[in-house]
């Protein structure tokens, strides 16, 4: 299936790193961001609550969370894909309910092409933090991957749900909807 405008945002979203300090995805102001993310409509301050958002989540609650945290994302940024694996592994170890470090595994996972690992540490990043909508898009291009555009529509919509700033998502959405012979709902 050809990759939309939609894609590389949402790569990105994948991707994306911020400076760490105090917070995780128990930080209270997380809320209100999401209530204000889900009713806004300029897209500039839609983009600020994302990145108020991505901030939050990858704070850690202790400085040697969050040095593991920066030694596994300059990893991956550097494709050092086995270490920063390793690395977000001890995190987790060490924190295993902070979800924005299974959320960086999976995304470790899916760069080296390994889907199966990707999904599990997904799922546990959304029971950890429901409104994951990076975890959500992450594990929509995974089940396109998969040939599971149904299950990649699911993820999507889950994605809508949380953050409904995905430029053109929707309408990605209906054609996972009609490849999967399905109507909209």
């Amino acid at each position: 299936m050809p990759r939309s405008r939609w894609f590389a945002p949402l790569l990105a979203v994948l991707l994306m790193s911020a400076e760490a300090a105090m917070a995780t995805q128990k930080d209270p102001a997380l809320d209100g961001l999401f209530q204000r993310l889900r009713t806004i409509d300029d897209p500039v301050a839609a983009a600020a609550l994302q990145q108020a958002i991505w901030e939050t989540w990858i704070k850690a609650d202790t400085a040697e969370l969050d040095a593991l945290m920066r030694q596994g994302m300059v990893q991956m940024a550097r494709q050092r894909l086995d270490d920063a694996v390793e690395t977000f592994s001890q995190l987790i170890e060490k924190a295993p309910d902070f979800a924005e470090a299974w959320n960086k595994r999976a995304t470790v996972h899916f760069l080296r092409g390994d889907m199966a690992a990707s999904v599990a540490d997904i799922q546990r990043t959304v029971a950890l933090e429901p409104r994951h909508f990076g975890a959500w898009s992450g594990l929509g291009m995974i089940m396109e991957q998969l040939g599971r555009p149904a299950d990649a529509a699911k993820a999507y919509e889950e994605t809508l749900k949380h953050n409904p700033h995905v430029d053109g998502l929707r309408e990605h959405i209906e054609k996972l909807r009609a490849a999967a012979g399905e109507r909209k709902t």
